[in-house]
């Protein structure tokens, strides 16, 4: 067995060094040549964001040749990250995770002013697509369901966590609001690191996650997962219900893309190699496995398909807006 095991881990190398090579033959060489990437995950270390880009980063440099440095510069609901990205060359040394519809929140909200929109970005892949989830500590004895969770929140304030304003763990609060009558208060962090802490420390009611981040604590038995807004039963989590099945309100499909894009101006040559390398290490069976095991759906779509799909989730965003004070 373990010679089989061998054998499959010389061949997906060996087919990484054989690409690598292709990559350098049509940028001449010089890209990425020596120089290492920088990879900008604008989300605080320990998320689901920031664990799915560093499962993916061994697989990315072994095609490419290269090392591929993560960092996490978190704020501004991910635009200090992104703005790094702006600022830096456009010469492929630099690539973000893009997370949508947070993203879209930092230009479509004029109170901030900002005047980069997604056509600064040159989307290279989507990596994942994660369906949200509430979830609740697991000695919460106010609300111990679904039905009960939504009666309390009817009858009294309660406190949701996000990672942003116009990100969708917002979205879904205030569209559960509307639609039930809640009275959430949705309380902004950083990433859901952060809001893991704040429900272990009872400082917030309720937390929002996708199932790769809800798994592993409710595995360790320290929350409880009430719904999940995904299309399907989760195989992760086939204990938890769908919102969907339920018949307690509008259907709400609730989900986080996230994938990779260069500043807009990168050379076409650059841009390709990239796309073609995020392809491949995207679509690994063994990253596809590790992503799997930790509750996340790789979902790759390249350049033109992922283009396409960002387009049509800004459209809806924007029709959003009134909703979000936008």
């Amino acid at each position: 067995m373990r010679k089989i095991v061998m054998a499959c881990v010389l061949l997906i190398a060996g087919t990484s060094m054989v690409f690598a090579a292709g990559i350098g033959d049509r940028t001449g060489g010089y890209f990425p040549g020596n120089r290492p990437i920088t990879m900008i995950v604008p989300w605080s270390p320990g998320g689901g964001s920031d664990i799915g880009a560093r499962i993916l980063v061994p697989y990315l440099e072994s095609i490419l040749g290269t090392t591929v440095n993560v960092i996490n510069p978190t704020g501004a609901t991910g635009w200090i990250g992104w703005e790094r990205l702006l600022s830096d060359p456009a010469n492929g040394h630099t690539i973000a995770m893009v997370n949508f519809p947070a993203l879209f929140s930092g230009y479509l909200n004029p109170a901030l002013g900002r005047t980069r929109t997604i056509n600064d970005f040159y989307l290279l892949a989507n990596h994942v697509t994660d369906f949200m989830g509430i979830a609740v500590h697991i000695d919460e004895t106010r609300f111990t369901d679904l039905e009960s969770f939504i009666a309390y929140a009817r009858a009294n304030p309660i406190t949701m966590t996000t990672t942003g304003v116009g990100t969708q763990q917002h979205i879904l609060v205030l569209q559960l609001n509307e639609a039930l009558g809640l009275n959430i208060t949705p309380v902004h962090g950083t990433g859901f690191a952060d809001a893991y802490a704040a429900l272990l420390g009872r400082h917030v009611h309720s937390i929002i996650g996708g199932v790769g981040e809800l798994l592993i604590p409710e595995r360790n038995g320290e929350l409880k997962t009430l719904v999940l807004f995904s299309y399907d039963t989760s195989e992760l989590m086939p204990h938890v219900r769908v919102w969907n099945q339920l018949g307690l309100g509008p259907n709400i499909i609730n989900t986080s893309q996230r994938g990779f894009a260069v500043r807009r101006g990168t050379p076409p040559e650059i841009t390709q190699v990239l796309a073609d390398a995020l392809r491949e290490a995207i679509n690994n069976p063994e990253q596809i496995a590790r992503m799997t095991e930790l509750g996340l759906y790789v979902d790759h779509m390249g350049p033109e398909e992922f283009t396409r799909h960002i387009n049509a989730e800004e459209a809806t965003i924007r029709a959003l807006a009134p909703l979000l004070g936008w």
